[in-house]
């Protein structure tokens, strides 16, 4: 009998990224779960996968939640900063917000009697810095999730992923230069040769998510990073040159510039300590995996990409 399995943020990059890998393998029964199953992105999961079932369910709402839930061996769950009702919170001075949203999420599975998790959340800054950058909040709020998640360990079997810096900023952090109104620049605030553990978000995180289900037992109370390997900031850049052949230009931009004292603590700290505190855990798992990770030049050649 097919194992079931809820998916929170279906609709999302790494949602949609685990509902299409493990619909693919053809071993489970799917459950999409959205706040609005009549939007055009959850029609557009229900024309492409008929045999998805869509849910309706809100993560402040935990009896939303339950409903959804219901009937699943699994779930996938994560949670989201970067919207306005949690950074309204946020600003407001209620630092759980987004946590409380991951530990509706948590009770709500334990509540129905799921027995399996695995969360995407992140390493904290605080923890990794030694306390220098102790305000990236969306670090902390998801790593409290994780937390909690495995404190539970008596209700339910959980686990973590730690997905990298997504390919897919690159093409959200560039513009036409002003300058030559031909040039593309991409711009972040990090020395060009900074390392980054770099993942298309889209693709490798369901891949890497579909592998723990498979083995979940050798996965119950751990976290795993999800990345295909570590880049030079500016290899992006430099590969999307090769591949479009388009100029373009790698531009590191003042943390001034980002407006933001969450935004500066966290690229301060990718800079200093790495996203990963410099772990290559991850390089080992990804050779166990029947599976190749997507490289920079395969990114830009699968996208078609060739500039905003």
């Amino acid at each position: 009998m097919s194992q079931t399995v809820a998916i929170i943020g279906a609709t999302g990059l790494q949602g949609g990224s685990v509902l299409r890998a493990l619909h693919a393998t053809g071993k489970y029964k799917l459950i999409a779960v959205t706040r609005n199953t009549s939007s055009t992105s959850a029609k557009e999961i229900k024309t492409k996968y008929p045999d998805v079932e869509l849910a309706a369910a809100d993560v402040n709402d935990i009896e939303s939640l339950k409903k959804a839930f219901q009937g699943a061996d699994f779930v996938f769950g994560m949670t989201q900063f970067f919207q306005p009702e949690v950074m309204n919170k946020i600003e407001a001075g209620n630092l759980d917000a987004e946590y409380n949203q991951g530990k509706n999420l948590v009770d709500a599975a334990i509540a129905v009697g799921v027995k399996n998790a695995v969360f995407s959340t992140l390493p904290s800054m605080k923890k990794t810095s030694g306390g220098k950058f102790p305000n990236v909040h969306h670090f902390e709020g998801k790593y409290r999730v994780e937390e909690y998640l495995k404190s539970q360990a008596d209700k339910i079997r959980g686990a973590a992923i730690h997905v990298g810096f997504y390919m897919e900023n690159y093409v959200d952090f560039s513009r036409i230069s002003p300058e030559d109104k031909e040039t593309i620049e991409f711009s972040l605030p990090l020395p060009p040769k900074a390392l980054l553990p770099l993942v298309d978000t889209a693709n490798d995180t369901g891949a890497v998510v579909s592998y723990m289900l498979d083995h979940f037992d050798n996965f119950v109370g751990k976290t795993v990073q999800v990345s295909g390997g570590y880049y030079e900031a500016q290899e992006m850049v430099s590969v999307f040159k090769e591949v479009t052949g388009k100029p373009a230009r790698y531009v590191q931009i003042p943390h001034a510039y980002l407006n933001s004292e969450e935004l500066e603590q966290m690229f301060k700290g990718i800079e200093e300590f790495g996203l990963f505190n410099k772990s290559t855990d991850f390089l080992k798992l990804n050779k166990k995996m029947d599976y190749k990770h997507t490289t920079p030049t395969e990114f830009w050649k699968s996208r078609g990409w060739t500039g905003p």
